[in-house]
Parts: C-alpha cells; sequence; structure tokens
C-alpha cells in the first residue's frame, strides 16, 4: 500500500519544488543577469509585474501617479517591470516619439484592450501604417470641415436643452451632457448610426459609463490576457447581468455587426456618407484586414478614443472657466466681439483664429492630459540612448503625458488652468517653444486620428456654449476634475458625482 502510494506523493513534491527552484532562477536572473539589471528601480519592480499589479489593479490605477515618486527616489530613467523603463524628462519626448524612426507598440499592452486589431493597439510599426494610411484622407481637416453642419445641428440641441434646464433651474452633470454629444457626433461620422443620447433624459444614456467600467477593468485584463477571451466567451445576456454598464456596448457590438455585414455584402457603394467602414472594405487592404471582428474591433477602438478624451477636455474647460470669473469674462468678451449674434452658424476654422479661446482650449486638453497610460515605443533593431546609458534594442522604453504637462519646469504653477501660459508665442526658459511639451495627441507617426473631430468639436461647443449661456458650479469642486485614478484615461476620485452646473443667464 506503501509502494502504491509513493507517486502520487512524490509528483506533486517534484512539481512544487522545481517551482519553486524556477522562481528562484528566474528573480537572480532578473536581478543580476537580466539586459535591463544595471538600470535603477525597486527591486520587486525588476522582480515581478506584481509590483505593478498591486498599483493598479489593488490601489485602483495609481502606478501612474506612483512614477513621479520612484523617479525622485531613483532618478530620469528606472526599471518599473521586469521587461520595461521609464523616463521623466520632458525634452526626451520628441526623441522616443520620434516622428521619422521606425518604432514598434509594446504588444504586451494590447491585452488592455483585448485586442491588437485597433491602430491604437497595433504593435508593429509596418502594419500599423498600412492600417492608418486607410483612415488618414476620412479623419482629415478638409473631410472634418465638412462635416460641420451635423456638429452645429447636435450643439445647437444642446443649447436648445441648456435653455430648458435654464427655465426648470435644474442641475446638470455636465459631464454626461459632453459624453452624449461626442457619442453622437462621432457615431454619426465614424458609423452612419446615431443613438441620439443628447435626447435622453438628464443625458443618462451615454457611452461614459461602459468606456469607464471597460477603462478601468483594463488594468485586470492587462495583467491577465486570458480573462478578455474568456469573457468574450459568454452569452452577451450574462455579460449584461455581469455589469449593466456594459449594455450599451453590446448594442453597438450587435449594430457594428450589422452594418459591416451589409456593407460587406453589398456593392459597397457609397450612399450619402461614407464610414469608416466602407473605407476600410474599399481599400487595397489584405482580405485579413476586413473581418467582421478586426473591423468591430477598430469601431470600438475608434469610439473610445473619441469620446471620453474630447468629453472630459470639455468637462475640465467648462469646471475652470466656471470657477474662474475673470477667466470666464475674457472668454465671453472675445466671443462677442467676433460672434455678435449667438444664433449665428459657427465656423471651426474662424474660431481658431482666436487667441484666448484657443488658448483656454490647450489648457484643457493640457489638464485632461488624453491618455493617461504610459506609452511604450520599441526600436527592434537599434538601441535606445538615454543621456550616458543605452538601452538595448527591443527594450520597451515609456514616457507618460501626465509627467511632462506637470513638468513645473515647462508649465510653472502646472495644475493651475492659466490660458495666458499659451498667448503670444511663448517659450520655456531653455528657448524652446511652448507647443513642444504639448503631447496630448502625440506628434509621432502615432498621433491621434481624430485630433481634427476632437478640435472642432472643442472650439465649437465652448464657443457655443459660453457665447450663449452663463453658468454656477453646484457642490462641485476640484477634487471632481483633478485626476485621482489611471484608468487609461483619467479619473477623479471615485465617489465624485461629476461636474455639476446650473444654468443661470442666457447671453445676447
Amino acid at each position: 500500500m506503501d509502494r502504491l502510494s509513493r507517486p502520487s506523493i512524490a509528483l506533486p513534491l517534484v512539481l512544487c519544488v522545481g517551482s519553486c527552484l524556477y522562481l528562484i532562477a528566474l528573480g537572480i536572473y532578473r536581478l543580476y543577469f537580466h539586459p535591463l539589471a544595471k538600470f535603477p528601480g525597486p527591486k520587486l519592480a525588476a522582480l515581478s509585474r506584481w509590483y505593478e499589479f498591486y498599483y493598479e489593479v489593488i490601489r485602483k490605477g495609481n502606478f501612474t501617479l506612483h512614477l513621479p515618486a520612484l523617479h525622485r527616489k531613483y532618478g530620469p530613467i528606472i526599471r518599473i517591470t521586469p521587461d520595461e523603463l521609464h523616463v521623466e524628462d520632458s525634452d526626451y519626448w520628441d526623441y522616443l516619439y520620434s516622428r521619422t524612426a521606425r518604432l514598434d507598440k509594446y504588444e504586451w499592452m494590447s491585452g488592455r484592450m483585448g485586442s491588437d486589431g485597433m491602430i491604437f493597439t497595433t504593435a508593429s510599426a509596418d502594419l500599423h501604417k498600412l492600417r492608418r494610411g486607410v483612415l488618414n484622407p476620412f479623419f482629415s481637416k478638409r473631410s472634418i470641415v465638412n462635416y460641420q453642419p451635423f456638429i452645429r445641428e447636435k450643439i445647437q440641441r444642446l443649447c436648445t436643452k441648456l435653455e430648458q434646464y435654464k427655465e426648470d433651474g435644474r442641475i446638470l452633470a455636465i459631464n454626461h451632457a459632453f459624453s452624449a454629444l461626442a457619442g453622437d457626433v462621432i457615431c454619426q461620422y465614424c458609423f452612419g448610426l446615431c443613438y441620439n443620447h443628447l435626447e435622453s433624459p438628464n443625458f443618462e444614456e451615454s457611452f461614459h459609463d461602459a468606456f469607464m467600467a471597460v477603462s478601468a477593468f483594463g488594468h485586470t485584463t492587462l495583467q491577465f490576457p486570458w480573462v478578455t477571451p474568456l469573457l468574450n466567451a459568454l452569452p452577451d445576456s450574462i455579460v449584461d447581468k455581469m455589469n449593466p454598464a456594459l449594455h450599451m456596448l453590446l448594442v453597438l457590438k450587435k449594430d457594428f455587426q450589422r452594418i459591416i455585414s451589409n456593407i460587406a455584402n453589398s456593392d459597397r457603394k457609397i450612399a450619402e456618407h461614407a464610414t469608416v467602414f466602407h473605407e476600410v472594405l474599399n481599400s487595397n487592404l489584405p482580405e485579413g484586414e476586413k473581418t467582421l471582428k478586426r473591423l468591430g474591433d477598430e469601431a470600438f477602438g475608434i469610439l473610445g478614443a473619441g469620446t471620453e478624451t474630447t468629453a472630459w477636455a470639455l468637462t475640465l474647460a467648462t469646471f475652470y472657466l466656471i470657477n474662474q470669473p475673470a477667466t470666464m469674462k475674457r472668454l465671453q468678451e472675445e466671443l462677442k466681439a467676433a460672434i455678435p449674434d449667438p444664433a449665428a452658424p459657427l465656423d471651426w476654422l474662424r474660431l481658431e483664429e482666436l487667441p484666448y479661446l484657443s488658448a483656454c482650449i490647450k489648457e484643457a486638453v493640457r489638464l485632461s492630459y488624453g491618455v493617461t497610460s504610459r506609452s511604450p515605443r520599441i526600436s527592434p533593431n537599434r538601441p535606445f540612448k538615454y543621456k550616458s546609458w543605452e538601452i538595448p534594442a527591443g527594450t520597451p522604453v515609456s514616457m507618460t503625458i501626465v509627467d511632462v504637462h506637470n513638468d513645473e519646469a515647462v508649465f510653472p504653477d502646472s495644475q493651475s488652468f492659466t490660458p495666458e501660459r499659451w498667448l503670444d508665442n511663448p517659450r520655456t526658459d531653455n528657448g524652446s517653444s511652448l507647443d513642444r511639451y504639448y503631447v496630448s495627441f502625440g506628434k509621432d507617426a502615432r498621433s491621434c486620428l481624430g485630433v481634427n473631430l476632437a478640435h472642432a468639436e472643442l472650439f465649437m461647443v465652448l464657443a457655443a456654449i459660453f457665447r450663449q449661456f452663463t453658468f454656477e458650479l453646484y457642490e462641485t469642486d476640484v477634487s471632481d476634475v483633478r485626476m485621482a485614478h489611471d484608468f487609461f484615461i483619467p479619473s477623479p476620485k471615485l465617489d465624485s458625482k461629476g461636474v455639476r452646473v446650473k444654468v443661470v443667464g442666457i447671453n445676447n
């Protein structure tokens, strides 16, 4: 009997001892023999991704906010995971995110989105160039200028509802209004469908809750890539019950599948307005790039990138303008001089010529950051260099927009909303243009695809609402807009009720 039981006891023991020896050997390798062993940083981060897991999952998106403390302790270049380096040096941005170098993204980071089918998550520089080249004309400035009538229509609908809030004396969570507006605009432009979220009571129906839920959960899927395929395998009805906030994304999924199938199975002719799907399906891309799944993933990526980032920049601008009466007064004086008739149609290109409006938008975008998580780049064949350091080829190296936009040497009193810093072609103490450090939309070959659409919305929305209305904040302070969590996009404190305002006046 003892002889029969020995193998069953010995096998688990061997596996346990073998696993322990493997982990010990791996730890020794990572600390002393790994190509990045010479770089400073916390030893726990060099040993394991559990260090990152603690700050991202347990502390709820706190790693980005923790990095400045690590840099103060260890220096401007540090090892933050077993395989990744992070740099805190605003002057290094143009080198790392070069406009001309062929740089890949870190494929491991695609796990956050659960797909490498999006332009945003495409690791290979060559494949990214191929995918993006098809859509560049669709998002060109000329294309967005031609789309202005629909943007005006949606802004007018928002203004009509703001008038109703004035009449009723109701409190408005304006961040939800902006999310509804941005979602309606980008859905109609990119996909030829509109959910009319602006028509929902109190703007409660929008993509806001769904995308915030997905973004927050992204830290978990990044650490455990197997979670996303598991969730995708579940029936939609179960996912809907698990997290009702995702309901709108499930509706989108079905609508995208329907639209893509209809276009693919027809002659692919454009009826009234081309969509992203037309552009890809009618392109010379390989057929593998035109699958239902790939197109669906791309659509989700475009919608996610173009909704909450724009809505949050609008929200920050609105909060700070209301919170700083002198700033709001100066903007409204400029708008009144440029737009004598508040009901006149707004032209994006003319609004871009207004210096103070432009400065307010730049400052709002600076403080809203856009993407708050780090975005590593890989030089596959040549080593990166940073000062006296040579970084081995193939190493993911990252920076964060948050660090650059909070750099006190570049933006003194960086947490303050100071549009004046952008007036009169400003320069830093080292003689560089301040625009060099304005990096929310990126500056390399992977810069924001939808920057023109975002700019059109920012200029037209802010000009419209502050030319026509006067607001007051309601039980809202700076903690409702200051980043407390990095969920890939910024999030304020988790118990925030949003930026709530009262419409107290209609301007002539």
